[in-house]
C-alpha cells in the first residue's frame, strides 16, 4: 500500500477488532510469525513492515513511523484499533496514542525505549560495539552485537539461548542494516512523548522480560508509574523479544488485557 509516499508492506488476517502489531528495531514483521495464528483468530490483525525493514523502503526524506500508521490505519478504513508495539515499535505505538487517541483502542508496550533515557554503562558499551561495526562495514558483526544484546540479554551466553531464534534476529537485523539511509530523516509526532506520558488515555499494559537489559525494566517500571491506570508485567525467562522467546505465555498474558481485563 502507498502510504506518505512509501510502498509499505504489510499482512493482514483474520477478523474481528482490529489489531495493529508493531515490530522492534531488531526485526520486521516476521517476528509476529510464532503469535500471527493466535492473534488473527481472535482479531484482525495487521502487521506492517516499517519503513526501512523487512519489504519496507527507506527513501529519501524525512518521514514518521506514526504517521505512516496512522496513514495505514486508515487506509485499511479502521477507526479504531488494539495497538501492540515492541521495543522501537512501542515507541512508535506511544507516540500514535499521543498523536492520534482516537485511533487507539488498548495499548501494550513491550520493552519500550524512551528518549531522554540516561543509559547505564552495559547498555552503552553494546550501542558502542554496534557502531563501531557499522563504521567498519562489517553489518554481520553487527548485527550479532545486536543479537547479543538483545535476544541473549545481559545474563545468558549465546549457547543458552534457541540457535534457530538466534539465527531469525540475525537475519532480520543484518536486512534492515542493508536499508540503511543517511538522507532519510526520521522524526516523531510528538517530540516530549517522556513529559507527555500522562496524557495517554489508551488503557495500557507495560511488558518486559527479567532478562532484558536492566535498563529496559527500569523504563518499564517508570513508564507503568507515569501513563494513568497503566499495569506492569514481567515476564520471567525472557529478554527483550518475549513474543518471539515465549509465544505461547505472551499470548495468554496479552489476550485477557485486550479483551478488557487488567492484564495481570
Amino acid at each position: 500500500m502507498s502510504v506518505n509516499v512509501v510502498d509499505l508492506a504489510y499482512e493482514e488476517a483474520g477478523s474481528g477488532h482490529p489489531l495493529l502489531l508493531i515490530h522492534a528495531g531488531v526485526a520486521d514483521r516476521r517476528m509476529w510469525d510464532d503469535t500471527w495464528g493466535a492473534f488473527a483468530d481472535r482479531y484482525r490483525v495487521i502487521r506492517p513492515d516499517l519503513r526501512g525493514y523487512g519489504e519496507t523502503p527507506l527513501p529519501d526524506g524525512p518521514f514518521v513511523y506514526a504517521a505512516d500508521m496512522a496513514e495505514l490505519l486508515r487506509g485499511l478504513d479502521v477507526r479504531r484499533a488494539h495497538v501492540i508495539g515492541v521495543s522501537m515499535g512501542g515507541s512508535v505505538a506511544m507516540d500514535l496514542a499521543l498523536a492520534h487517541p482516537e485511533l487507539v483502542d488498548r495499548l501494550v508496550l513491550v520493552a519500550p525505549g524512551l528518549s531522554g533515557w540516561e543509559w547505564g554503562e552495559e547498555a552503552q558499551a553494546g550501542f558502542a560495539a554496534e557502531e563501531a561495526a557499522v563504521e567498519a562495514g562489517d553489518l554481520d558483526e553487527a548485527s550479532w552485537v545486536a543479537v547479543r544484546m538483545w535476544l541473549d540479554g545481559p545474563s545468558r551466553m549465546p549457547d543458552q539461548v534457541d540457535s534457530e531464534l538466534r539465527r531469525r534476529v540475525f537475519e532480520m537485523q543484518r536486512h534492515a542494516l542493508a536499508y540503511e539511509n543517511d538522507k532519510a530523516e526520521g522524526g516523531w509526532l510528538v517530540a516530549d512523548r517522556r513529559g507527555r506520558m500522562a496524557e495517554i488515555t489508551s488503557p495500557s499494559l507495560m511488558v518486559v522480560g527479567d532478562l532484558d537489559q536492566p535498563d529496559m525494566v527500569d523504563i518499564a517500571r517508570h513508564m507503568a508509574d507515569q501513563i494513568p491506570g497503566a499495569r506492569l508485567e514481567v515476564m520471567e525467562g525472557v529478554a527483550h523479544l518475549p513474543p518471539m522467546e515465549a509465544p505461547q505465555a505472551f499470548i495468554g498474558l496479552v489476550v485477557p488485557f485486550l479483551e478488557g481485563g487488567t492484564g495481570s
